[in-house]
């Protein structure tokens, strides 16, 4: 959200800034062509099905009626300077969020629209693009009632197994407040008017889904001006409270941007804000963590050394140390990065880029393939009713390859999730005494940052990740010709590989590892024949990628 004004802006830098192996260059690798596009939202998704992720941006913030538009990835990493597809329909778009809303295996997107038609005297809306076999319909054919909005989120409000629509409502330079909303899915369509609000009114500028409080439902987070930020739970049936379960105890606080994510050994997920001054406050950034209770009123556990005029913000690991740090940006600032450390965040910038533009929104994906990683989670069955379920990784989840549950594969009706995010959520809960899931995911330890800009004579930024390319591509990784003979099996097994082979975990449908084996060869002689009859999973390790393949001892 944003005056037209400029504002002066100090950019100062720390000492050091590049001692931490931060892997991205301090100039971008890439700058679309401006074209007088006002950048706000962001998305990064498949949006033409041919594998590689695409960038999505969002115009317009409350500066100009521009257009959504669509950035087609080359198929290597690479993109056109201008964009690929542009929304036939202008808006003061402000944020966005992707995921396939009408589960036909297409990605959609939906929008923020901040200010009316008329400007700031008019409200604007939430809309959505549907994905008509692998292009966005050129205008939305869903657009609510009118409100203002500047950012949007989809999640699994009602635990019904597909994805729903919240937006953070308000307009702060009027002073006009309103209510946290949730728009139901219907399959696949939404009512124009919300089916939750919050009972409270909020300045709201931002909010994101996320299992908080960890009973298997997830919950809404919203930041914003002028009122505490705020967490509504979800009760045990999955019905989200309409009052704060939790508010933050800073008297007024001023924030633009939020993301969510695992602080160190935090049983339960703690969130990070970029604060803007613009009106109010310090500016700074800050995180509130629930590692050790869940009081109803907490001040934030760490803040940031300094404040400004804060917009963008993205948890990732960037060092690959195990510990989440913060890359954030901010008007005419360049984009920063504060480590983690193993209890919280360091107190110095250790990176800063040579760039002072309107940061808006930054997020990362392997935008090449090049760093892609196949993992499998074990879920164990679960004492209590659960229909959210972590994927425990500090990197991004580029992609849901499979979800078996009890060794049957689910159609994706079963589940919803989005990209980038690490949260399945279930249509049924897994609360039978003996159900086991299965997860193949890929993710991605070393992906690149794309950043939108809304200072209209500067285009878009890609810094691609710097750290050299791991292995396999995604191709490669799905398509890997293993051989297992014979399968069932009684008390030898064989495993052929066109590579080799480093290790080989066989695990039981619980993960406990029942035999382990080094190979170092194509092939691999495995004898099970102190392996009890049933179902398990070899995990084969192969150009340090794991794969996880399906064998049956009898």
């Amino acid at each position: 959200m944003k005056q037209t004004a400029l504002f002066l802006v100090i950019i100062f830098y720390v000492c050091a800034l590049s001692a931490q192996n931060i892997p991205y260059n301090h100039n971008p690798d890439w700058e679309s062509t401006p074209l007088g596009h006002i950048a706000t939202g962001l998305g990064l998704a498949d949006i033409n099905g041919d594998g590689w992720k695409d960038i999505v941006a969002a115009n317009g913030n409350d500066i100009q009626r521009q257009s959504l538009v669509v950035y087609y990835n080359n198929g290597d990493g690479t993109f056109p300077a201008e964009p690929s597809w542009s929304s036939s329909d202008i808006d003061y778009h402000g944020h966005c969020a992707v995921g396939d809303i009408d589960k036909d295996g297409w990605i959609d997107v939906a929008v923020s629209v901040y200010i009316g038609e008329a400007g700031f005297s008019e409200p604007g809306k939430v809309k959505v693009y549907y994905n008509t076999g692998g292009e966005l319909e050129s205008a939305p054919s869903f657009q609510s009632i009118e409100f203002y909005t500047f950012s949007c989120a989809l999640g699994d409000a009602d635990a019904d197994g597909d994805l729903d629509l919240a937006v953070a409502a308000s307009e702060s330079y009027g002073d006009i407040w309103d209510y946290g909303k949730v728009f139901l899915n219907n399959d696949g369509e939404f009512n124009e008017t919300p089916d939750w609000e919050s009972s409270n009114l909020m300045g709201a500028m931002d909010v994101e889904f996320a299992d908080m409080d960890k009973n298997g439902f997830l919950d809404l987070v919203f930041v914003g001006n002028n009122y505490p930020s705020s967490i509504f739970l979800a009760d045990n049936s999955g019905v989200i409270d309409q009052d704060p379960d939790w508010q933050s105890s800073e008297a007024l606080t001023y924030n633009n941007s939020l993301d969510i994510g695992f602080i160190w050994a935090s049983a339960h997920p703690g969130f990070v804000t970029t604060g803007n001054n613009q009106l109010g406050g310090d500016g700074k950034v800050r995180l509130y963590d629930f590692h050790s209770s869940w009081p109803v009123n907490s001040y934030a556990a760490w803040s940031s050394p300094q404040g400004g005029y804060g917009s963008g913000i993205f948890l990732s690991d960037v060092n690959l140390d195990g510990n989440l740090d913060i890359i954030y940006g901010g008007w005419w600032e360049p984009v920063e990065i504060i480590m983690g450390t193993q209890y919280s965040f360091e107190n110095n910038i250790a990176f800063a880029t040579n760039t002072n533009s309107v940061v808006e929104a930054i997020q990362l994906a392997d935008l090449g393939r090049e760093n892609l990683v196949a993992n499998t989670n074990f879920i164990p069955p679960l004492a209590d009713q659960s229909h959210a379920i972590y994927l425990y990784t500090h990197h991004v989840i580029e992609k849901i390859i499979s979800i078996h549950k009890n060794s049957i594969l689910l159609s994706p009706e079963a589940y919803c999730y989005v990209p980038n995010k690490n949260w399945i959520s279930f249509a049924e809960p897994a609360s039978a005494p003996n159900d086991i899931y299965v997860i193949e995911f890929i993710h991605s330890p070393n992906p690149d940052m794309v950043i939108t800009n809304w200072d209209s004579g500067k285009g878009n930024y890609i810094f691609y990740n710097t750290n050299v390319p791991i292995g396999m591509n995604e191709a490669e990784l799905t398509n890997l010709d293993i051989d297992i003979f014979p399968n069932p099996a009684h008390e030898f097994l064989k495993i052929k590989s066109p590579y080799l082979i480093q290790s080989i975990r066989i695990v039981d449908r619980s993960g406990r590892v029942v035999t382990e084996n080094f190979p170092q060869d194509v092939l691999a002689d495995i004898n099970i024949k102190d392996i009890e009859a049933g179902f398990y999973f070899a995990q084969i390790k192969i150009k340090n990628r794991v794969l996880t393949r399906k064998i049956v001892v009898y």
